[in-house]
């Protein structure tokens, strides 16, 4: 394998959004872990990690140096997701902050936010196995890939719907549904792999709002990890407008100078509360940047603003 570092990069298969869950014997159901994309390519006892938007991201995740000792050819090329775990479930903000650190970070990092490498597919074993037919790449990835309590193969699911219902149970991503026979075609330019995303929900902290003209019309969001309190988003769309007049007559009578977040600072524009007011806020997936994609607000919450978290 010679783009990035001499490597000859792989353009990952992207699953396509889907408002249904197609239910046929020629797919299979996998579980849609909620982390970061990541392709390793493995050569010479060596491994470079690139994610799905062609960047480096070797420096980031030293133990998965580990990966040639426990794959049983000289040369390949693995697509997983890796997460953070939390209680079981992936912690997308946890495995944001391994993404995100600097060389004097790694290792802390690492003690910190422990991975899991998901394992889903292996478009080069020795060859190019792009062409080859999903399950028969499923099946040279179990024969050649040994799992250890860190690096998982992903398992595949005979039900999509069932499987929805238990992800929607843990409040977890979603579910991809892929054609048996499929090829791995980069990109988006197929209709062989389908994802189905369950809108989640988070407990937020009210931090600040904005006016259109003098009536609040969104919400700064926030929500804490460890002591501070981080800016997850705005949202302006949920509650009724006997809500929004309320807030534009008590918002202001909590108003500080400063910004309450820690990664928010003051701007035109934004007028800053004391984070008091908590809302459960309904989303369809994190953003790299760490802020709520699709927020809708969907009712004011009775939680402290100390368990609004990450």
């Amino acid at each position: 394998m010679a783009g990035t570092n001499g490597l000859n990069l792989i353009e990952p298969m992207l699953p396509v959004l889907s408002k249904k869950i197609v239910e046929s014997c020629d797919y299979v159901y996998q579980v849609k872990w909620d982390g970061v994309r990541m392709l390793a390519y493995l050569s010479a006892g060596k491994v470079t990690l690139v994610n799905k938007r062609g960047h480096l991201r070797t420096e980031q995740y030293p133990e998965l140096q580990e990966l040639p000792s426990l794959l049983k050819v000289s040369e390949a090329v693995l697509d997983g997701e890796l997460v953070v775990l939390q209680n079981g479930k992936p912690n997308f903000p946890a495995i944001l902050k391994r993404d995100l650190s600097g060389s004097r970070q790694v290792k802390q990092a690492s003690k910190l936010y422990p991975i899991h490498f998901m394992v889903f597919d292996i478009p080069f074993a020795v060859r190019d196995l792009r062409k080859v037919p999903l399950l028969e790449r499923q099946a040279i990835l179990d024969h050649r890939l040994v799992e250890n309590e860190w690096v998982r193969i992903v398992e595949n699911f005979p039900e999509g719907t069932s499987l929805f219902a238990a992800i929607k149970n843990q409040d977890m991503e979603g579910i991809v549904i892929k054609r048996t026979s499929s090829p791995y075609v980069g990109g988006k330019k197929h209709r062989d792999w389908l994802k189905v995303k369950y809108r989640r929900i988070q407990y937020c902290v009210v931090g600040g709002y904005t006016l259109k003209g003098s009536t609040v019309n969104a919400l700064l969001l926030g929500a804490y990890r460890d002591q501070d309190l981080v800016y997850i988003g705005k949202a302006g769309t949920g509650l009724r407008q006997a809500d929004w007049s309320l807030l534009t007559k008590e918002l202001p009578q909590m108003a500080i100078s400063f910004s309450p977040f820690v990664n928010k600072p003051t701007a035109p524009g934004y007028y800053f509360v004391q984070p008091l007011l908590t809302l459960r806020v309904e989303f369809a997936e994190w953003t790299d940047s760490l802020t709520l994609r699709s927020p809708v607000i969907t009712g004011f919450s009775t939680k402290p603003s100390s368990e609004c978290r990450l």
